[in-house]
């Protein structure tokens, strides 16, 4: 270490002379000149000194693999005829010659004292931090890479490969868990030998691992890139390493695009069903594809940063499905412009049923049939996302009433005194950025609540819902066992819960009076089916069990839409009167 401390100091040398005969001279390029090579030179001996951190966490990856693989997790009791047992005197040996090594290829490096080269000052402690947190994000990086594939083949998603794919992500992310686990523990265990923060350290990186490929996989949603120059999270010392896309998810750009795939790949309302009582999807015969494990899994392999990054990752495919539907609304549906005010002159006022409403409402979904199967698509799109950011707030608000309850309290009381007070807005962006993203990480807000965008009226938008509800109603039938709208023919792209979540969250985006109107012609429907059930006395029993039917999945999809939009009962009865929201669930 002194040779290579003396080299150092000959090179800073041979650099000194030629700066002084520009100085001599009174060039004005003195400085430009100095900082150039002086930045050379230290590159030049930051890639000398790599080596140290590179054999560090070579070794270091032998101790995580002791921690994750062959040390025993000790119990918080034992009993003594039991102690040799979790004692494993070798392994533990290894581990102390292991931490030996390190801390003399640590104690070297410590040993040197600051040097100056040209004009800057090199610190030999910031150089192995620096080259410790580029192995480290290095192998990461690649950890993530290589066990975040999932085998999802467009030609084979049946009920039997969607559980086969669903077991093997779980296993992907079993391993992942372990694995990164064992690397926190073995960075907390050396980081007395080498003069680290180990934990901060993990925690620092493993953020901006996370925080960078969220960043790129957005990059897909947006118009103008953010590029590795541009990006925040990027660093010349410490690069991120990028890797290509997979041969099986070549639309996902790095592994958090390739999570979010496997979620919306898993919970398909083609071939599952969600409850939102059991918090989770289920197949048609109970088994359960994605729920409160799975995402408590998640959080193990990816943690808190890679839970949000998710939700961030959500938010931006549910923005695009919003955005898809304005314009699809303005180019093609406008087009049905005299239709829907022809429909709303014909049920003005809401309150009052209509003469020949039933073939007002037949003759309406006849002529925007063609309409109704895009708007399904993206309803059940931004439905299943939104379902998933419910779960994964539920997660992490758990996690922090457990593992931080402290700061959930701050939390709370900021958020409740800077809505209470007079200028909410009265921070600067940037501290209100902050106390939002920790607000997300301690699960506070509910994210069916949330405006995505801020848009023009969309004329006669309640009234295409309605038909767009009367028209797939009858798909659908309430199921006991999962207490939810499921589909009637098994393969049929629909569910209740993602059908009602993706309406619910299109009408938060305007004002409140598009949710009253469309829950005005809801209750006008149903009083509406209810006189013609009692009405049509003569009419074929078959006919008058699917009016029933259709008439009870209409009322709970009504119920579910006012619980999850936060709309109190009492709203809703006013249009649907309580005792005969009873008697039709008693039909």
């Amino acid at each position: 270490v002194n040779l290579l401390q003396g080299f150092f100091l000959k090179l800073s040398n041979s650099l000194d002379g030629p700066v002084v005969r520009l100085k001599q001279l009174k060039s004005p390029e003195v400085e430009r000149v100095t900082g150039y090579y002086s930045s050379q030179l230290v590159a030049f001996v930051r890639n000398v000194l790599e080596i140290v951190p590179v054999s560090v966490f070579g070794i270091l990856v032998q101790i995580s693999d002791i921690f994750e693989r062959r040390l025993q997790r000790l119990p918080l009791k034992i009993q003594g005829d039991k102690l040799g047992a979790y004692a494993q005197l070798g392994e533990r040996y290894k581990l102390s010659m292991m931490a030996h090594e390190i801390s003399i290829f640590a104690d070297g490096v410590l040993s040197m004292d600051n040097s100056i080269i040209g004009g800057i000052e090199i610190n030999p402690r910031k150089l192995l931090d620096e080259g410790l947190r580029k192995e480290m994000v290095r192998h990461v990086s690649e950890l993530l890479y290589n066990l975040l594939q999932f085998d999802f083949a467009a030609d084979s998603e049946t009920v039997a490969s969607i559980t086969k794919h669903q077991a093997a992500a779980m296993r992907s992310l079993a391993s992942l868990s372990r694995r990164l686990e064992g690397f926190q523990s073995a960075l907390e265990c050396i980081e007395d030998y080498v003069s680290i923060h180990g934990l901060k350290m993990w925690h620092e990186e493993f953020s901006r691992i996370i925080s960078y490929n969220v960043e790129q996989e957005v990059n897909k949603y947006l118009l103008k890139k953010v590029l590795d120059a541009d990006s925040a999270f990027q660093s010349e010392i410490v690069p991120i390493p990028r890797f290509p896309r997979t041969q099986n998810e070549p639309t996902c750009i790095n592994f958090m695009g390739r999570m979010v795939s496997m979620l919306i790949k898993i919970t398909d309302t083609q071939y599952t069903t969600f409850s939102i009582e059991k918090s989770g999807w289920f197949m048609s015969d109970g088994t359960e594809v994605c729920g409160l494990k799975t995402v408590s899994l998640l959080r193990q392999a990816v943690g808190v940063y890679g839970l949000t990054g998710i939700d961030r990752l959500l938010c931006y495919r549910i923005l695009h499905e919003l955005h898809r539907f304005v314009k699809f609304f303005r180019t093609n549906v406008t087009k049905q412009g005299v239709l829907l005010e022809q429909l709303r002159d014909e049920l003005y006022p809401e309150w009052k049923t209509p003469t020949k409403a039933v073939s007002i409402y037949a003759s309406g979904s006849k002529k925007a049939e063609m309409l109704m199967l895009p708007m399904l698509t993206c309803f059940r799109r931004i439905g299943q996302a939104q379902l998933l950011r419910r779960m994964i707030r539920f997660e992490l608000g758990r996690c922090s009433r457990i593992d931080a309850k402290t700061l959930l309290q701050s939390v709370s009381t900021l958020n409740a005194s800077i809505l209470s007070s007079e200028n909410p807005f009265e921070e600067s962006p940037p501290e209100l950025k902050k106390f939002c993203d920790m607000s997300l990480a301690v699960g506070l807000g509910d994210p069916l609540q949330t405006v995505f965008m801020a848009t023009d009226p969309l004329e006669g938008l309640p009234v295409l819902l309605l038909l767009c509800v009367i028209a797939y109603v009858p798909k659908l039938s309430y199921n006991a066992m999962f207490g939810s709208l499921s589909k009637n023919k098994s393969g049929y792209p629909i569910d209740g819960w993602p059908l009602i979540a993706g309406i619910s969250t299109l009408l938060k985006q305007f004002h409140p009076s598009y949710s009253k109107s469309f829950l005005a012609y809801i209750g006008q429907f149903v009083r509406v089916s209810v006189a013609a059930c009692f009405e049509r006395k003569q009419v074929r029993k078959d006919v008058a069990s699917q009016l029933t039917e259709d008439l009870r999945s209409m009322l709970v999809l009504v119920n579910q839409f006012c619980d999850i939009s936060s709309i109190p009962k009492s709203a809703l009865h006013e249009h649907i009167p309580q005792y005969l929201m009873e008697m039709c669930s008693d039909l």
